[in-house]
């Protein structure tokens, strides 16, 4: 789950984020990344923007991945998914949890997501599992939290068998919630398992790369 070569491109073209770059700048960012094809109800543009943030964010860079969301609600306002980016970047979650005032933003980029039109059940969804993570974070605990959105992720991985994004969050959530106490690495299998089949039928899939 150590991030590989891939890391290292994203730092040698992570600033292309947060300067005014062109969509085929980012395009060709996006190609040293890894490709990542994540359909959103947003404008061409954004879609593009979107798909480069998700990579970035795959390739654990997540300063830049935050910027990359922010920089696409900024330019569209209406597009639910990017507040959704945003509260993605905020959370590491193979890494320290969150501190108190980073889950208020994250709180707060949910709730800008869940007060947009939200134009189809899918974007819904993936909404909904990440204000799991951050719903009553003052009185739920860490792992409470990363496990509902685990359960979350279950859900829209079974629900769209096809969406190689959920396939790879959903394998991100259990090797998240892996207690080292567990000797049968059965989180670790079960999400090894799910992205060998991403990564055989993607393998220039940046999450699958990483993750594994």
């Amino acid at each position: 789950m150590k991030p590989n070569k891939l890391f290292i491109s994203v730092a040698l073209v992570a600033l292309s984020c947060a300067s005014p770059a062109t969509i085929k700048e980012e395009a060709k960012t996006t190609e040293k990344i890894g490709k990542v094809n994540f359909p959103i109800s947003c404008s061409i543009a954004a879609q593009e923007q979107f798909n480069h943030a998700v990579s970035v964010l795959y390739s654990f860079w997540y300063a830049e991945a935050l910027k990359a969301f922010t920089s696409l609600v900024e330019n569209n306002p209406d597009c639910a998914m990017g507040y959704w980016g945003i509260a993605m970047s905020l959370w590491h979650p193979l890494w320290q949890p969150p501190d108190i005032e980073t889950l208020k933003k994250g709180w707060a980029a949910v709730e800008k997501a869940k007060a947009l039109n939200v134009k189809t059940e899918r974007e819904r969804d993936y909404i909904t599992a990440i204000e799991a993570f951050y719903m009553d974070s003052e009185v739920l605990d860490h792992r409470t939290r990363a496990l509902a959105y685990e359960k979350a992720m279950e859900q829209i991985y079974l629900r769209y068998p096809e969406d190689l994004e959920a396939a790879v969050f959903y394998a991100l959530a259990l090797n998240a919630t892996a207690l080292s106490t567990d000797k049968t690495y059965e989180n670790q299998h079960k999400a090894t398992e799910i992205l060998m089949k991403v990564f055989a039928e993607k393998p220039e899939h940046p999450g699958a790369a990483h993750y594994l």
